[in-house]
C-alpha cells in the first residue's frame, strides 16, 4: 500500500484558519516542543502543520535536533520542554528508545511528554519502553496528518500542563504516577481494576470501598459487568455494589453516558475510557463532604494517567497475544506450544503424552490454484473439525502455515483418533472439499533431554519421514532417527569445514581397453580426509552433500581439480587421455552450470573433447527443454556425455536414441552378477547390445576379476575400470603408475 506523503499540503487542511490566526495575533503563552528526527522534511511538516494553531491556550515554540545526541544536549540545559516528538530510528535502530531512557532515567524529566513516531513500523517500541518510560503516544510517520499532529500535541500538552500545575503543590501527583507503574504491573483485568480503585481512594484519603465495572463500547449496548470489588472485612460484598435500579446504579450509568465524573449523595462514579472502546467505571463510596478534597484538575490527571495505563495494558496484551497466538485462527502458536511442552517435561509426566503434527498435503498448490481466501477458509474448516473432535484437555496449535499440532494424552492423540477426522470432506465456503494430511507423531518419553524445542524437532523428523515415504501417511519418531539426524548434521558441518580447509581431495581411477589393457582415460573421484587423518567413505557424505545442496560446490571443486590434472598430464606425457567427471543433478540443473563449466575449461586450457561428464540416468531421461538444451550445448562444445550406472533406472529407448549421449556405463552391480552361462542374456549383455545398436560406446565399472573382463570382451564391451586394473589414486601415485605401465609396454615390445 502506498504510504501518504507527510509533506503534502492536502494532509494539513484544517477548518477555521482565519479565526485561529486572529487568535494567534493576541499575546499568548507558549509551549516549548522539541522535534528529534534526522529527516529535515519531518521538522518542516510538523511545524507547518501547527502553524498559527493555539493549543491549550498557547502557541508552540519549536526546538529542533537532528540526532539523539543533539537532543540529549538540548534537554540537559533546557528543563521546561513540554513535549518531545521523537523518531524511533535515527543513528541506529535503538537511538530513539535509548534517548527515551535517558530522558526519564538520566535527565530525570518526568514531566516532559514523549511522542514516538517511525517511518519503519517493524522497529516498534519494545514492551519495556512502553511500560517503564511513560510514552504518551506512538505513531507511524504516515499518520502525522495535521489533525493527528494537533490532537496528539493537544493531548500531550494538556497532560504536561496538568502535571506541572499539580506538581506546584499537590502530593496526589506522586500517588498518580506511582499508580501508573503499579497498574502496568498488574497481569489481569481484576487486579488492574482493583489497583485503580485503591489509587482513587488514596487520592481522597479514604478507605477503598466500592467496585469497578467494565463496559466495551464495541459490544452489547447495555452490557456492563462488575470486575472487582474493594470492601473491608466488616462489609459484605453486596454493600459496596450499586443497588439494582437505585441511585448508585443510575450514578454509574450517568458517568458512563455523560461527562465521565458524577457525584451522588453516597459516593462518586468516574469513567475512564480507553481508545480501544473499553470503559472502566470506578464507583467509590465516599461522603459528599469529602469530595472537595480533590479538585477537577487532579481527577483529570488521574483519568488521563489511568486511561493511558489502560491503553498500554491493551497494547501489551495485544503484543503478548500476537507473540503466543496465531492471529488468523486464534490458536496457540509454536512458541506457546513449546512452553506447554516445557511445562509438561519439567513436571515429569512425559510418559503418557504425545505430540502429533498434521501437515495439509499440497496446501501451497491449493492456495495458488484457488486463492489465499479459500486457503484460509480451508484452514478454518479444518480447525473447526479438530476443535469439535478433540477433548478440552488436548491442545490444538498452529505451528506453521499448513502444519497443526495436537498435543495431549496418549489415550487420545493416536492415529486411530486422528486419521478418521480427514476421511470425510470439509465444508469450505459451503462446498465439500477433501483434504489429504500427513502426520508425524512422537511420544515425549522417546525424546532424550526432552523440552519444547527437542520434542518439536522430533515430531518434525517423523513428519519429514512420513512425507518422504508417501504423502497421506503417518510415521512415529524413534530415537534412532535423532541419532541419524545428528550424524548428518555433524557430517554436513565437517564437510563445509573440509571444503574450506582443503580436507577434500580428488583421486583418479584409470580406464583401460579390456583387450590390450591400454590406458585411455581417468575418472575423477572426490575423497574426504578429516583433520585427524581418517578417511570418510563417499557413500556417507555424498548423500548429505546432495540433500544440503553443498554437492554443487563440491562438484565444481572436483571439476576444477580434474581439468587442471588433465592439462598437466597432457603436457607431461602427450597422451590424449579423457577425464570422466560425475555431475550431480543439482549441479547440472543450476542456471550457472554452463557458464562456470566454460570458465573452468578456459582457465585450465584443456581441449573440451577430452572431457567426459557422467550424468545419472534420471537426469538423461528428463523430458524437459532445459535438459535437452544443456546436453546439446555440451555436445556443441565437444564435451562427451556418459550415462552413469546405466540400467539402474527407467530409460525410454526412443528418448535415449535422440539424446546427445556418447557412452553408457554398466553399473558395477551388473558386472558383479556376470555368469558365463548367461552372459549375453545378463543386464550387462543387454546394455552392450543396446549400446552397439544405438551407436553408443560402453564401459564397465567395478571389474575385479579376469573372468569378468573376459566375459565383457566376449560380449563386445571394449572398455572398463576397476580394481583388476588399478584403484583410485592420488596424483603422485597415479603418475608413478602411468610411468610403470609405459615401461611394461616398452618391455613387452
Amino acid at each position: 500500500m502506498t504510504q501518504p506523503d507527510i509533506h503534502s499540503d492536502e494532509l494539513f487542511r484544517f477548518a477555521e484558519e482565519a479565526s485561529l490566526q486572529e487568535e494567534a495575533a493576541v499575546a499568548l503563552p507558549s509551549w516549548r516542543c522539541l522535534i528529534v528526527d534526522d529527516d529535515e522534511g519531518v521538522h518542516q511538516a510538523i511545524v507547518f502543520a501547527m502553524s498559527g494553531l493555539v493549543v491549550e491556550g498557547g502557541l508552540i515554540e519549536w526546538l529542533h535536533a537532528s540526532s539523539a545526541a543533539a537532543a540529549r544536549e538540548i534537554l540537559g540545559r533546557e528543563r521546561d520542554i513540554a513535549v518531545v516528538i521523537l523518531d524511533v530510528v535515527m543513528e541506529h535502530e535503538r537511538a530513539g528508545l535509548d534517548l527515551v531512557r535517558a530522558i526519564r532515567s538520566e535527565l530525570g524529566l518526568g514531566d516532559t511528554r514523549i511522542v514516538l513516531h517511525t517511518g519503519q513500523p517493524g522497529f516498534a517500541p519494545e514492551i519495556a519502553a512502553i511500560r517503564d518510560y511513560d510514552i504518551n503516544d506512538y505513531r507511524t510517520k504516515s499518520e502525522l496528518t495535521r489533525n493527528h499532529v494537533y490532537t496528539c500535541l493537544a493531548a500531550a500538552i494538556r497532560t504536561y500542563r496538568q502535571i506541572r500545575s499539580i506538581n506546584a503543590g499537590r502530593a496526589q501527583l506522586r500517588q498518580i504516577v506511582q499508580a501508573g507503574n503499579r497498574l502496568m504491573g498488574e497481569s489481569d483485568q481484576a487486579a488492574f481494576a482493583t489497583t485503580a480503585l485503591v489509587q482513587l481512594a488514596e487520592l481522597f484519603g479514604v478507605a477503598p470501598l466500592g467496585c469497578a465495572l467494565l463496559h466495551d463500547e464495541g459490544g452489547e449496548p447495555k452490557q456492563i459487568r462488575v470486575v472487582a470489588t474493594c470492601c473491608p472485612p466488616d462489609y459484605r460484598q453486596e454493600d459496596v455494589l450499586p443497588s439494582q435500579g437505585g441511585p448508585d446504579q443510575d450514578l454509574c450509568q450517568r458517568s458512563l453516558n455523560g461527562s465521565g465524573l458524577e457525584f451522588g449523595d453516597n459516593g462518586l462514579a468516574l469513567t475512564i475510557r480507553a481508545r480501544s472502546g473499553v470503559c472502566l467505571v470506578l464507583y467509590l463510596r465516599i461522603a459528599s463532604t469529602l469530595i472537595e478534597r480533590v479538585d477537577a484538575s487532579v481527577l483529570d490527571t488521574f483519568v488521563a494517567h489511568v486511561g493511558a495505563a489502560l491503553d498500554n495494558r491493551g497494547l501489551l496484551w495485544q503484543l503478548h497475544h500476537d507473540a503466543y497466538y496465531d492471529r488468523l485462527l486464534g490458536l496457540p502458536n509454536r512458541r506457546r506450544l513449546c512452553d506447554l511442552i516445557d511445562t509438561r517435561c519439567t513436571a515429569g509426566v512425559q510418559s503418557d503424552t504425545v505430540l502429533a503434527l498434521i501437515d495439509v498435503d499440497r496446501f501451497g498448490e491449493i492456495n495458488e490454484a484457488l486463492g489465499q481466501s479459500f486457503g484460509d477458509a480451508l484452514l478454518q474448516a479444518l480447525v473447526d473439525r479438530l476443535l469439535a473432535s478433540v477433548p478440552q484437555e488436548v491442545t490444538l496449535s498452529r505451528v506453521s502455515a499448513d502444519v497443526f499440532a495436537v498435543f495431549g494424552s496418549i489415550d487420545w492423540v493416536t492415529p486411530e483418533h486422528l486419521l478418521p477426522l480427514f476421511a470425510t470432506p470439509l465444508l469450505v465456503n459451503e462446498e465439500e472439499t477433501m483434504v489429504s494430511v500427513t502426520i508425524g507423531l512422537t511420544r515425549l518419553a522417546d525424546v532424550e533431554d526432552g523440552n519444547g524445542s527437542t520434542v518439536m524437532e522430533a515430531a518434525f523428523q517423523a513428519l519429514r519421514i512420513a512425507k518422504t515415504t508417501q504423502r497421506g501417511q503417518l510415521a512415529w519418531y524413534s530415537p534412532e532417527q535423532s541419532r541419524r539426524t545428528h550424524e548428518r548434521v555433524s557430517l554436513l558441518n565437517g564437510l563445509r569445514l573440509a571444503l574450506r580447509n582443503e580436507g577434500l581431495f580428488v583421486v583418479f581411477q584409470p580406464q583401460v581397453t579390456l583387450k590390450e589393457r591400454r590406458l585411455i582415460g581417468l575418472e575423477a573421484l572426490v575423497r574426504w580426509r578429516t583433520e585427524s587423518g581418517n578417511l570418510i567413505e563417499p557413500e556417507r557424505f555424498i548423500q548429505v552433500a546432495e540433500q544440503s545442496g553443498l554437492i554443487r560446490e563440491i562438484g565444481f571443486f572436483v571439476l576444477r581439480q580434474a581439468c587442471s590434472v588433465l592439462a598437466e598430464l597432457h603436457d607431461e606425457s602427450g597422451a590424449e587421455l579423457r577425464m570422466a567427471i560425475n555431475v550431480s543433478a543439482i549441479q547440472f540443473r543450476h542456471p550457472a552450470f554452463l557458464v562456470v563449466l566454460r570458465q573452468i575449461i578456459e582457465e585450465s586450457g584443456i581441449d573440451p573433447s577430452h572431457l567426459e561428464l557422467e550424468i545419472t540416468e534420471s537426469i538423461a531421461m528428463e523430458d524437459t527443454a532445459y535438459v535437452r538444451e544443456t546436453l546439446d550445448a555440451l555436445h556443441e562444445m565437444g564435451i562427451q556425455i556418459a550415462i552413469d550406472d546405466f540400467g539402474t533406472g527407467y530409460s525410454s529407448l526412443a528418448q535415449l536414441k535422440a539424446l546427445a549421449v556418447d557412452r553408457l556405463k554398466i553399473d558395477r552391480a551388473f558386472v558383479r552378477d556376470l555368469r558365463k552361462a548367461d552372459a549375453d542374456a545378463s543386464i550387462a549383455g543387454v546394455v552392450v547390445q543396446l549400446g552397439r545398436r544405438l551407436g553408443k560406446g560402453v564401459i564397465a565399472e567395478g571389474v575385479e576379476t579376469e573372468a569378468q573382463a573376459s566375459l565383457l570382451v566376449s560380449m563386445g564391451c571394449l572398455e572398463g575400470q576397476g580394481y583388476l586394473f588399478a584403484k583410485p589414486m592420488e596424483l603422485d601415485v597415479l603418475k608413478a603408475w602411468i610411468r610403470s605401465q609405459a615401461q611394461q609396454t616398452v618391455s613387452s615390445v
